[in-house]
Formats: C-alpha cells, sequence, structure tokens
C-alpha cells in the first residue's frame, strides 16, 4: 500500500508543481500586458518593474491554487481511471475512499501552506505592490503615497481631527486641529491646535502623540471659552488606538494578515463604522484556504467516473465545479460587503456548499 501511496503522491505533485508553475507564467504575461503602457510613460526602471511583478504574484497566485489542484487531481487519477488502474486496485481489495486518502493528505498539507503564506507573506508584497505601483508605474511620487492632504476624519466618540496633511511613512501631523464635543454633538468643549504632532512609540490601547507649538482651548457648558493656554515646550496627549491607520490611506484587507484585520475591525467598530466589508473578507480569509481540500474531493469523485465513462466528461464536470466555486465565492463576497449575507455565511457558505456536494460525489463513486 505505502508503494501505491507514494506513488500517487508523487504524481500528483509532480502534476501541482508544473500547472503552479503555468499558471504563474500566465499571470506575469497578464500583468506584463495589463501594465505595459504605463511602464513606457512613467519609466520606473527595471528594479521598481522587477519588485511590483514579484510582489503582485503570491497573491494572484495563491487565488488559482484550488484551480491547479483540480486540473492535477483530474490528470493523475483520470489517466489511472482511464487504463483502468482504479478498477484494478479496488479488485484488489481497495475501497475508493482508500485510494483518495494520499491525496486528500497532500490536499490538507497545501491548504496548511497556504494559510501560512497568506498570513506571512500575502500581505507584505500586496503592500509592497500596492505601493510600488502608485508611486512609481503610476508615477505619482513617494510624497503623494506617504502623505495625504486636507483631512478631516471623524475619531471614537465626539472626537473630530483636522489637518493640512499626514505624512504616513514617519507618522507626523501637520498643523493638526483636534475637536472634542459633547455627548450629543452640540457644543464644543475642547479644541487643541499645533504646528506639528507625532506618534510617540509605544504599545497599548492608548498611544500618545507629542504635539509642538500647541495651543489649548476648554469651553464650559454654554459654550464660553474657560480657558486658553498656550504651550512653550512638546506636550504628549494620549490618542486613541490605531488613528495613524486612519489618518493614512486605509490597507486594503489581503494587505492585512488575519490578525491584523481582526483588529482593524475591532477599532472600526469603535469608532461606530460600519465592517461588514471587512468581516466578510476576515471569514474569507479562514475559508478560502480549505478551498483546495475541498476541490481536491470534487476533482477526485469526477476523475473516477472516467473509468466508466469519456475522460473528456470528467475533466470538463471538475472544471465545471471549480469555476462554480470561484463564481458563487464572489457572489456570497459581494453580498456580505453589501450586507445583504450575514458576513459570517457569506464568507463560509461556499465552503459548506461545495462540501456537501463533494461528500454526496464521493459517496456516489464509491
Amino acid at each position: 500500500m505505502k508503494i501505491i501511496d507514494t506513488y500517487l503522491i508523487k504524481e500528483f505533485l509532480y502534476t501541482f508543481i508544473g500547472v503552479l508553475f503555468i499558471c504563474a507564467i500566465i499571470l506575469l504575461v497578464y500583468m506584463i500586458i495589463e501594465s505595459y503602457d504605463e511602464i513606457l510613460e512613467n519609466k520606473p526602471g527595471f528594479y521598481y518593474t522587477f519588485s511590483y511583478f514579484a510582489n503582485s504574484l503570491p497573491f494572484k497566485l495563491i487565488e488559482v491554487v484550488p484551480l491547479a489542484v483540480v486540473i492535477s487531481v483530474l490528470f493523475t487519477v483520470g489517466t489511472l481511471a482511464k487504463n483502468k488502474e482504479i478498477l484494478a486496485l479496488s479488485f484488489s481489495g481497495m475501497s475508493t475512499v482508500r485510494i483518495a486518502m494520499p491525496l486528500f493528505c497532500a490536499g490538507a498539507v497545501i491548504s496548511i501552506l497556504t494559510i501560512y503564506f497568506n498570513e506571512a507573506v500575502v500581505p507584505g508584497c500586496e503592500e509592497r505592490a500596492g505601493y510600488i505601483e502608485q508611486a512609481f508605474i503610476r508615477g505619482k511620487g513617494e510624497k503623494i503615497i506617504t502623505k495625504t492632504k486636507d483631512i478631516f476624519v471623524k475619531g471614537s466618540g465626539q472626537r473630530f481631527y483636522m489637518m493640512r496633511d499626514f505624512d504616513s511613512r514617519h507618522n507626523i501631523m501637520s498643523q493638526p486641529t483636534i475637536l472634542d464635543l459633547n455627548t450629543t454633538g452640540s457644543a464644543l468643549v475642547q479644541r487643541i491646535d499645533a504646528d506639528r504632532a507625532e506618534l510617540v512609540s509605544g504599545e497599548g490601547s492608548e498611544r500618545s502623540w507629542r504635539f509642538f507649538g500647541a495651543i489649548k482651548w476648554v469651553y464650559g457648558e454654554d459654550g464660553r471659552l474657560k480657558t486658553m493656554q498656550r504651550f512653550q515646550k512638546p506636550i504628549e496627549i494620549p490618542m486613541e488606538e490605531g488613528l495613524e491607520k486612519f489618518l493614512s490611506n486605509p490597507k486594503r484587507p489581503e494587505e492585512m494578515n488575519f490578525l491584523e484585520l481582526r483588529d482593524y475591525i475591532r477599532i472600526l467598530e469603535r469608532r461606530g463604522e460600519s465592517v461588514s466589508y471587512y468581516k466578510t473578507d476576515l471569514y474569507l480569509k479562514l475559508a478560502f484556504p480549505f478551498a483546495s481540500l475541498i476541490i481536491m474531493v470534487i476533482g477526485f469523485a469526477c476523475a473516477v467516473k472516467a473509468q466508466t465513462s469519456n475522460i473528456v466528461m470528467g475533466f470538463g464536470l471538475g472544471i465545471l465545479f471549480t469555476i462554480g466555486y470561484y463564481a458563487l465565492t464572489a457572489f456570497c463576497q459581494a453580498m456580505g460587503h453589501n450586507l445583504v449575507l450575514a458576513p459570517l455565511i457569506a464568507g463560509l457558505a461556499p465552503n459548506m456548499v461545495f462540501l456537501l456536494i463533494g461528500g454526496y460525489l464521493l459517496y456516489k463513486s464509491a
């Protein structure tokens, strides 16, 4: 049995690596064609061009892993089924599920590796790719990317932030104004103006900012000025958690790992903002890595049927089910973003639906 298991795993992995390599070439060609005009126009240079493609590829490659898995299973098992080798193994006493076990183990390893790459590799690559694309491929320059101008945002509670610009690379506010209103939002309680402010390194729910040239006004309940204080020396003021994330250009979900995205959602909820968009993508981060294993079950069940029917039909069904999974995932994601579906259902529903389909097909093939 070990010889058969080793043979199946080797044939599957050889095919999987080959298919994934072909997918990488196709994706690179597509990205080059898509960015060709902008590269010629803005001339970012070889280093930034190469870095952009190298950092863009991991996320796109992770997305096609389920497709590569199903093609590999269809080719490996379909060939064995067409040559009656699956039938011979069945007559020797091996059940269909037993034959599939080494492949399912390989699929589980691929899912675990997908989780690792999604958490450790993809977020950093996507962040760097987005920065290089805006600053060099599209020719906007580093200052445009790192500086957000004319900011007016609401903080937690009844606090508002205004400033000329914010340098996200060094976490520096330029000419900031912080306004605190009363609980009803009808009157000003406190105002702080400064020439600039910078984030003081530190951890915790409240991180301090150092204000230079600060002036502080405090108002009474009747709206009249009570005190005004001008600070000659820099002062440190505790500010809300994650403020720098909202003053700069916000990250996309794919630029954050699971824990970062979870914390970002928690901060958004504290600020009273809608989190359906981010919660849907959070649950997809949990569900999508297991798509390879689920699609593998369906692909195996379709490929096994090639011993009694046309192998092209088995391949066609396997690819069709995979396209169906991608389509359902995209549909549920859109529904979750727009709160038509609860984020939890939107994120996990495609896996649950296709897990049931895969279980039924595997049962029928057995």
